[in-house]
């Protein structure tokens, strides 16, 4: 086979890989089959119980959304509100907009399921009077609802329950606590103003990650609509906020990405002054990507949008090897085999050493890192593959030049200051070192508008956490234990506080074997023993027959509608042990922990969920110091393995170096370092190991140089960019790489010469 065979063949194998991967991309674009996250809490690792915990705890929350609105006008403020429900609903949003919270619950059917259990519940009055061994209670409470002929919970209930101890306790159920009522419309006072309230409950579709932001934009145009002057509106949800994370993410991925790529086909544009070039990078570039995307939609059911992000890294250590190839072709006039025989040595070295580093990241339990690792490993294997494929079989006009021509190419002397440069940057790392600060908590990564955040403040002042509750734990070896624990926590929360705050739990709708037992007895003993004769006088005796005989009955968690199963975190099981969760909408602080605590004979737990985002934070920091150290020591031994121990180790610090100072001026500027600064530290190293193996493979040589220069200034344009993004994480990310990038130039173009003596020939 002749080479211009083999460099046809190998064209065609390129352009064969790159279409099925094209179409398999497509294919999976056009299924739907692709979908997407943006929330930065679900790339953190938060162990497996407490993932568990986050997903039962948000799953009733996660729908829904609340509008607090007040003007001077009160009747404006409920036309606005009536206005902007009607408007939800026509265009097919929510499943439920109201001024009155909605749990979608068929009475018909609960009474059903319920009146199968006749004497086994008790309204919170009814259980005090219990007690207090008080049959009054429930005659008095018999007389006063059977007086109000327009209750449905009467009618449904008395045929099988008539002592109407279930329709009492239904009412329990439909507690509004702080709200006042104001002719069908529901508000609460707060310094003077009357502020009404719009429950939302999206459709599920309406707020996936791909349609989040159409709806809100919608949500918004409706409120514009009917919003009068003067009008205060307050917005709480997930909703809300991942609508502004999505949209912004959205906007500088496109923007950075955008500008990256323009920055680079420029820059190429400029340095050859050909149209080829500027062909082989784009090819180069869209390839790269292309492979990397395809490699995540294969591996992970879900991407992250913030992988995508960091994955834009690819295109800084693609393009080396593009300008690297393509600057060696037009100074040495090598072409075809020889080019890629001269060429490839540096590539692989770089390469592997690259791919290495980055796949040792797939050994953290860090979705995102995971995700960034795959995307960049693979966009990398197919870079190289291209590179030594591709590229190097252009058909370019100039005819292959010998080997014996390499060293044509004008060589260039080092530039002084390279051991005070180190000294500069050796002195950063430890005037920082006394007082360095990794920053852990969640809240410094919040990328949601300042508006979205003080609305969530003002709605929470107002309402008293109400649509954002506290979450209460315990555990126990099954169903009932727990809920026998539920109902010890809500006696034991009702003596500490004097307020009423709501505390949310399955036991609300089926109390504990236990306590059914103990309510069923009760009534019937006072049946049996005439202490409800005010009662069983209505009643026949055959009624009243039946009712005593009854046998006790008991109801299940599995026994109740599913309406009222979504309205609660789920029990989750683990190792054969359950945690229950409750919903506690008041204050929570170590001073009411304790006191709860003194009142029971098991452990509660509080699930403080920034306090565990910020302790998976210092998790995933710990995992990244770890991977770099890692990296340090296979970046050791792979150089040591190519050039000698010796030379290998100096080699091997100068991107050592170059991530330890970039980080120490990254503190210096912003005051503190974070995990993504790490992040940018591990690009940091793929670029410099590429600078330096360039130079030690192939010398000082202009070419050489003058393609380290136009990466650097590449991946100091794309990455330069996002220090203006208004999330903090990559603002951190392409701060510590721009500085990186900077650094690992300026120290190439200062290397001495006496650490190339492997192209010592070449430099004289």
């Amino acid at each position: 086979m002749t080479p211009n065979s083999k460099h046809i063949l190998l064209v065609t194998v390129w352009l064969l890989i790159t279409s099925l991967m094209a179409s398999a991309l497509v294919y999976k674009v056009a299924s739907g089959s692709i979908s997407f996250d943006s929330n930065i809490l679900n790339t953190l690792d938060l162990g497996e119980d407490i993932n568990d915990l986050t997903e039962a705890a948000a799953e009733p929350f996660k729908t829904k959304g609340l509008l607090l609105i007040t003007h001077q006008d009160v009747e404006e403020t409920k036309q606005t509100i009536t206005s902007i429900a009607k408007g939800l609903q026509d265009i097919g949003l929510v499943q439920h907009a109201n001024s009155k919270p909605s749990k979608n619950i068929d009475v018909t059917q609960l009474s059903d399921t319920y009146t199968a259990y006749p004497l086994a519940f008790l309204s919170k009055a009814a259980s005090h009077a219990k007690d207090n061994n008080d049959y009054s209670y429930i005659i008095d409470n018999y007389l006063r609802l059977l007086s109000s002929p327009t209750n449905p919970l009467v009618s449904l209930t008395i045929n099988e329950a008539p002592l109407l101890n279930l329709a009492d306790w239904f009412a329990d159920k439909s507690s509004l606590n702080t709200w006042q009522q104001d002719q069908g419309f529901l508000y609460i006072d707060y310094n003077g103003n009357k502020y009404y309230p719009l429950f939302l409950e999206f459709e599920a579709a309406a707020i996936q990650l791909d349609t989040v932001v159409s709806t809100i934009t919608q949500l918004d145009t409706l409120v514009a609509k009917y919003r009068a002057p003067n009008m205060e509106i307050l917005s709480s949800g997930l909703m809300f906020h991942s609508a502004a994370i999505t949209a912004q993410a959205s906007f500088e991925t496109q923007l950075f990405g955008g500008l990256s790529i323009v920055g680079v086909l420029a820059l190429t544009i400029l340095s050859f002054r050909s149209i080829q070039p500027l062909i082989c990078i784009s090819l180069l570039l869209g390839s790269a990507m292309l492979a990397g995307m395809l490699a995540l939609t294969i591996v992970f059911e879900e991407i992250h949008i913030l992988s995508l992000v960091f994955a834009v890294s690819l295109i800084g250590v693609a393009v080396d090897y593009g300008y690297h190839t393509l600057l060696t072709a037009k100074h040495t006039g090598l072409r075809g085999k020889t080019l890629r025989d001269y060429i490839a040595p540096a590539i692989l070295v770089s390469g592997i050493t690259t791919i290495v580093s980055y796949s040792l990241l797939l050994l953290l339990p860090i979705p995102l890192l995971r995700q960034v690792a795959v995307f960049i490993v693979s966009g990398l294997l197919f870079t190289i593959f291209t590179t030594l494929t591709l590229i190097v079989a252009w058909p370019w006009q100039r005819q292959s030049s010998p080997a014996s021509n390499v060293s044509t190419s004008k060589t260039v002397k080092h530039l002084k200051g390279f051991k005070l440069m180190l000294t500069v940057l050796l002195l950063s790392c430890v005037v920082v070192a006394p007082n360095w600060y990794f920053q852990d908590d969640i809240n410094a990564f919040n990328s949601s508008p300042a508006h979205l955040i003080n609305n969530e403040k003002q709605v929470n002042q107002i309402i008293g956490n109400q649509q954002y509750p506290r979450f209460i734990y315990t555990q126990g070896s099954n169903q009932q234990e727990i809920l026998q624990r539920f109902e010890k926590i809500r006696k034991a929360i009702d003596k500490i506080n004097n307020e009423t705050y709501e505390l949310l739990g399955i036991d609300q709708w089926v109390p504990s074997f236990q306590t059914q037992e103990d309510n069923t007895n009760w009534l019937k003993y006072g049946l049996s023993n005439n202490k409800l004769t005010a009662i069983t006088e209505f009643m026949n005796q055959e009624a009243l027959a039946k009712l005593t005989a009854l046998p006790n009955a008991l109801m299940t968690i599995k026994d109740l509608p599913p309406e009222i199963l979504k309205l609660y975190p789920q029990i989750t099981t683990k190792e054969n042990t359950l945690t229950g969760i409750m919903s506690y909408m008041g204050p929570v602080d170590n001073v009411f922990l304790e006191q709860l605590q003194q009142q029971l004979d098991f452990p509660v737990f509080y699930f403080d969920q920034p306090a565990k985002y910020s302790l998976a934070l210092s998790k995933l920091r710990g995992y990244l110091l770890q991977f770099l150290m890692a990296t340090a020591v296979a970046l050791l031994l792979l150089m040591a393995f190519r050039y000698g121990v010796l030379k290998g180790l100096k080699l091997a610090s100068i991107p050592i170096i170059t991530a330890l100072s970039s980080l120490a001026i990254s503190h210096l500027l912003l005051g503190y370092v974070s995990l993504f600064n790490l992040l940018g530290c591990i690009l940091i190293i793929a670029l410099s190991v590429d600078y330096v193996v360039f130079l030690i493979e192939h010398g000082r040589q202009q070419h050489v140089l003058k393609a380290i220069s136009l990466s650097a200034a590449t991946s100091g344009l794309a990455f330069g960019m996002f220090v203006f993004s208004s999330t903090p994480a990559i603002l951190q990310f392409g701060l510590t790489i721009l500085l990186g990038v900077i650094i690992a130039w300026g120290l190439c173009l200062m290397l001495p010469s006496t650490l190339l003596k492997r192209h010592q020939l070449n430099d004289k």
